[in-house]
């Protein structure tokens, strides 16, 4: 560019920090004992401490995607609506889930790819999970990182993992001439809005607004591709420069 089998399995073990990646990173979650009493979404119905860890930990600039495993249901997406239930996931429920585990897979609910994994869950539910991730994505799929340990222990591993996310591509609407993909946001930084850029290289240079025209995971790492105001023999000129994520924060959410 130019201008200007079956996957392996790792415990987790704290600090966790996911490896780089353009793909979203992915959730699976066990349900939970404790339940609102009324209809809700799934990922609302849910209230056990690993779900409370869960939103303690969230971050809108970096959330992965999230499919809940019931005991009762199968795979949800987290907006999937439906009752208070009462139903545990013994090693005889997650044997009958597994033999006909393409009834509880819901297609549909998965993303095409993922980039790191997390299984959140007791071992029946983390067995069916190895095995849907086995059946949706084959050898592409990366190593998965499980919770493990006391749930005092699993509550950390999860807060960890949320915490340790990069903040994820979103949006692809085109590529460069060598294939890497163009995208419309990377975390809070978006096309279309106005930032102030700062070069860490140069801090003695003054800061100034950039507009975003798209982001790309460049040679050195999550790059947008901006315009400038440079002062060019006496006179403000639009340039276009291609600067590094890192240099830009956000000057508001409105578009430019």
């Amino acid at each position: 560019m130019q201008r200007n089998s079956m996957p392996m399995t790792t415990q987790l073990s704290l600090p966790l920090t996911p490896r780089p990646t353009s793909e979203p990173a992915l959730l699976l979650m066990a349900c939970s004992g404790m339940k609102l009493d009324r209809h809700a979404p799934a990922i609302d119905l849910y209230t056990g401490v690993m779900y409370q860890s869960y939103r303690a930990h969230l971050r809108s600039d970096a959330a992965p995607h999230v499919l809940i495993l019931s005991a009762r249901h199968g795979f949800l997406h987290p907006d999937t609506e439906i009752a208070p239930y009462d139903e545990r996931m013994t090693r005889q429920r997650a044997d009958e889930m597994m033999a006909d585990l393409s009834s509880y897979l819901r297609p549909g609910a998965w993303p095409t790819r993922v980039g790191t994994v997390m299984l959140a869950g007791g071992k029946e539910y983390r067995r069916i999970m190895r095995a849907a991730l086995a059946r949706r994505y084959g050898p592409a799929l990366p190593v998965m990182h499980e919770t493990n340990g006391g749930i005092g222990t699993q509550r950390s591993q999860l807060g960890a993992f949320l915490a340790g996310l990069k903040p994820a591509f979103r949006d692809q609407i085109g590529q460069h001439a060598n294939g890497t993909p163009i995208f419309r946001a990377y975390g809070r930084i978006q096309a279309g809005t106005i930032a102030t850029l700062r070069y860490r290289a140069a801090p003695a240079l003054p800061a100034r607004q950039a507009r975003v025209l798209s982001v790309f995971n460049g040679p050195s790492g999550p790059t947008a591709d901006v315009e400038v105001g440079e002062f060019v023999r006496g006179r403000v000129k639009v340039c276009p420069r291609w600067v590094s994520v890192a240099d830009l924060q956000p000057l508001t959410g409105e578009p430019a």
